[in-house]
């Protein structure tokens, strides 16, 4: 009897977590959607949205305009003001910081250009605390913060969001996300990714990518970044280094150097200096 109860308690909050994903990543839903999506009946449904509806993570209306005859059913819609995370976007030339609330709503966005002064760590880390401080500062009283993220245009060691090589800025075995997770001083772990494979995650389960499998994702900004969904998961390689496409060599016999110290990579040969090159030397920011 124990063990039973014990996997009705499992279903339960698995369906739970279900039910969460599908408003966060759909945006508001009404009933009998979440019904047929989940495979679940209605009685099924409307207890587990009482549970979200009670906890603060949804809440649930009437539709505005059905144009049906009948009883319509109840939209569930997202929390977005009570329920956010902290997002950091780290580029070469600039940094960027936003509160996201539930649902994938940005409620709250900070920027700031960054030097391009080499290994700076610190300044990068007191910039984005202090944003993330403003914004939680503003965020209602009754709002919980849930996760911090961040994005950085490096080769990142998963686990403790460690910087093993930033080519275009010189961080070599920076720790970025312990760093950033004790001067935030909010309690929570700072999940900290490469921008592209994070890019490529984006498109999958938000942008052009819904529904598909598979996808290649590329990022031209200052470098060139890539990620690859297989089967609907990241293909992360070997300790999570893999896919970057930027260092890809595509011109091994007279290839320009790129900063990773090889000759010939996707980066280099197309990257912001060889545009910059090829307009008279102006190195300047392509949009």
């Amino acid at each position: 009897m124990l063990k039973a109860g014990r996997s009705q308690e499992e279903i339960r909050r698995r369906n739970l977590g279900a039910l969460l994903r599908h408003v966060h990543l759909g945006g508001p839903l009404s009933r009998t959607e979440l019904a047929d999506r989940m495979g679940l009946n209605r009685s099924t449904i409307m207890g587990l949205t009482g549970e979200l509806t009670s906890a603060g993570l949804v809440r649930e209306e009437l539709p505005r305009d059905t144009g049906r005859a009948g009883r319509p059913s109840l939209m569930v819609r997202p929390e977005s003001e009570r329920v956010y995370v902290i997002a950091f976007d780290v580029r070469v030339d600039r940094l960027v910081a936003a509160r996201v609330g539930l649902g994938g709503t940005v409620l709250d966005r900070r920027e700031a250009v960054r030097p391009r002064a080499g290994a700076d760590l610190d300044d990068v880390v007191g910039t984005l605390a202090g944003f993330a401080r403003e914004m939680y500062r503003e965020a209602p009283p009754d709002a919980v913060c849930v996760g911090v993220g961040a994005a950085y245009c490096g080769m990142i060691r998963p686990g403790d969001g460690m910087v093993r090589f930033g080519p275009n800025m010189g961080w070599v075995d920076q720790a970025f996300g312990t760093e950033l997770g004790l001067r935030l001083g909010l309690g929570l772990p700072v999940s900290v990714g490469n921008e592209a494979h994070l890019g490529a995650l984006a498109e999958h389960e938000r942008g052009v990518g819904v529904g598909f499998q598979n996808l290649v994702y590329l990022h031209g900004d200052v470098g060139v970044g890539g990620g690859i969904i297989v089967g609907g998961k990241l293909l992360g390689g070997d300790g999570g280094y893999g896919c970057e496409l930027g260092h890809m060599m595509v011109n091994p016999y007279n290839g320009r150097p790129c900063g990773c110290g090889s000759r010939g990579c996707l980066e280099a040969e197309v990257g912001e200096h060889r545009l910059g090159d090829a307009r008279g030397g102006h190195h300047q920011r392509v949009a």
